[in-house]
């Protein structure tokens, strides 16, 4: 990997220390490194303002006084490792700057974001792959020091779960057309009235869902509940050498869904097509890994999970699952004696593999 040059390392801080820093000549791999930092340092600076309240009431206590260097300093050790470049900055900006710094860091991501909208289809491609594997990169790191953490234990450092949602401002994911929807409350599908972004899965979640899936070339994911397509748009970037299908029973979601796909060039490896899957006509399709995000009720998971076991009986299979569809699967996996499921995510995520 190309080291980056100290001047683009520090872009970040330059444009903090002079709002009139001018990012028009960066290039769109540039320009990436730029954004996921800007939205990382909007979620650290949270945590941080977070953690600031809890130092203050644990003096309050013990009637003492910590000063804000006293306070950062050790973070730097592990929680904030990934903004350690800027620590001198952050310490001496000092505790009444953390609202200002979460404001520029803001600024600095929308600018960036719609100088990207300006650019070409390969650039916009190239700064998404960028962002993209660097969002990895801190989704791989917040991993490995969650490991051995229950969820009642508590988070260890900033959560990045939203933090780069912004994202979704290059694929055009327009989740209030939600609000209009009209739900036919007979149907046997789950839907998520008004639940816009809810619908998705997580940047963070689909990116450990690909890193630890591993698929192979050629291999054919199908997504069970696709929503507004960010896992389809996610895996095709990343592995155009894969095949990728959704599902969704929301006309308009499956819309935005290719519109995003044809915007950027995917169609030859990435669809979306509306589906109801409860209906007992339809027949999933084979494929290689299956992707499940507590999309359905009870009846249609019954349907569903019997269509993937009958596929076991012809090829090896995997399945994701977020949220609460790993109890189906759990069950599924200890009835036809399939390993022990990967858990990742602090119990969030669990890959399926079958004998």
């Amino acid at each position: 990997m190309k080291k980056l040059s100290g001047e683009l390392v520090n872009s970040l801080l330059n444009i903090l220390k002079d709002p009139n820093y001018n990012t028009d000549d960066f290039t769109p791999v540039e320009l990436a490194h730029l954004y996921t930092k800007s939205a990382l340092l909007i979620t650290v600076m949270g945590f941080v303002k977070e953690q600031l309240w809890l130092q203050g009431q644990e003096d309050k206590r013990l009637d003492e006084v910590t000063s804000y260097r006293e306070f950062m300093t050790p973070l730097f050790s592990n929680e904030l490792t990934s903004v350690l470049y800027l620590k001198d900055f952050l310490i001496e900006s000092g505790a009444g700057k953390i609202k200002k710094i979460i404001m520029d860091s803001k600024a600095i991501e929308s600018q960036v974001l719609s100088q990207i909208t300006e650019l070409s289809t390969e650039d916009q491609k190239s700064f998404l792959v960028k962002s993209l594997l660097e969002m990895k990169s801190y989704f791989l790191t917040e991993e490995q020091n969650q490991q051995g953490q229950e969820q009642s234990d508590g988070h260890v450092g900033p959560r990045l779960y939203r933090t780069f949602d912004n994202l979704d401002d290059i694929f055009e994911l327009n989740y209030q057309l939600d609000r209009d929807m009209k739900i036919d409350h007979h149907t046997t599908e789950r839907l998520y009235q008004n639940a816009g972004v809810g619908v998705q899965s997580g940047y963070s979640t689909i990116l450990l869902a690909l890193h630890n899936s591993s698929p192979k070339e050629g291999s054919t994911i199908i997504d069970l509940g696709s929503g507004y397509g960010r896992v389809g748009l996610v895996c095709s970037l990343l592995r155009p050498d894969i095949n990728f299908v959704g599902y969704e029973y929301v006309p308009h979601r499956v819309d935005v869904s290719n519109n995003a796909c044809e915007s950027l060039e995917l169609q030859e490896s990435l669809s979306f097509e509306v589906q109801d899957l409860s209906l007992a006509s339809f027949d999933i399709p084979e494929a290689d890994i299956y992707y499940l995000y507590d999309p359905f009720t009870e009846e249609t998971y019954h349907y569903v999970l019997k269509q993937i076991v009958e596929m076991t009986k012809k090829k090896k299979i995997t399945v994701v699952t977020k949220g609460n569809a790993n109890t189906w699967l759990t069950e599924i996996a200890n009835e036809n004696q399939w390993p022990a499921p990967l858990i990742i995510d602090e119990g969030n995520l669990c890959i399926f593999r079958s004998r």
